[in-house]
């Protein structure tokens, strides 16, 4: 993601755009990992994981492993591509209605507090605005949704693995991250109808805010 033309006027973040004609709507993107909540989001599940029997110690020693890596240096596509090997590899074969159980059960123990105050009080100040919320990560939508709902986000985008008689597979049928997660965002805007205002057709990230906006116009 690209910042805007740097000849261009400065917008407070929280200030949707002046236009004229149609009322406009907007929305705001919010990466999940590490900018919403303070480590990977699959990662952080590692433990309830666990006391259910779906990972063994050694899986659980070495997802505490590259959650160290993905803290101290973030991830780029290399380890992304080999975190991604790894977690597949991890839940083939998992029951994906036990999966969202644990999430559900274990969301607010875990995933509370993980949550940077300062996002969460930017998504408020945001939906306060009238503005759409997106939550948007490479972790597993059965993982993804509920931290999003919990967060009051209006839509949440993420990696969505191949089921088969209620089980994962092992093999990816989206993959959101990188050219996936920018494909994904353009989809949810011609799906809602949003149509980008700004230079460019994806959300630019914002360095006075963590998130990425899309100012965008909606008839109402």
């Amino acid at each position: 993601m690209t910042a805007s033309d740097s000849g261009a006027p400065q917008q407070n973040p929280l200030q949707a755009p002046a236009t004229t004609g149609a009322p406009t709507r907007t929305a705001a993107f919010f990466d999940l990992d590490k900018t919403v909540i303070a480590k990977s989001s699959t990662l952080a599940f590692s433990k309830p994981f666990f006391d259910q029997g779906l990972i063994s110690r050694r899986t659980v020693l070495k997802s505490s492993y590259a959650q160290f890596l993905f803290l101290l240096s973030g991830a780029d596509h290399d380890q992304m591509d080999r975190m991604r090997t790894h977690l597949t590899n991890m839940c083939t074969g998992w029951d994906v209605e036990q999966v969202k159980a644990i999430v559900a059960e274990t969301l607010d123990e875990i995933v509370t507090p993980l949550v940077f105050a300062e996002a969460a009080e930017l998504i408020a100040d945001h939906k306060l605005c009238g503005r759409d919320v997106v939550v948007v990560s490479a972790s597993g939508e059965e993982i993804v949704a509920p931290i999003a709902r919990a967060l009051g986000a209006t839509h949440a985008m993420a990696t969505r693995m191949v089921v088969e008689d209620g089980k994962y597979t092992g093999e990816v049928a989206f993959y959101c991250f990188g050219e996936g997660k920018v494909q994904a965002i353009r989809e949810l805007a011609a799906r809602e109808g949003i149509r980008s205002n700004t230079a460019t057709p994806i959300p630019i990230r914002s360095p006075t805010c963590p998130c990425w906006r899309s100012w965008a116009t909606r008839p109402r």
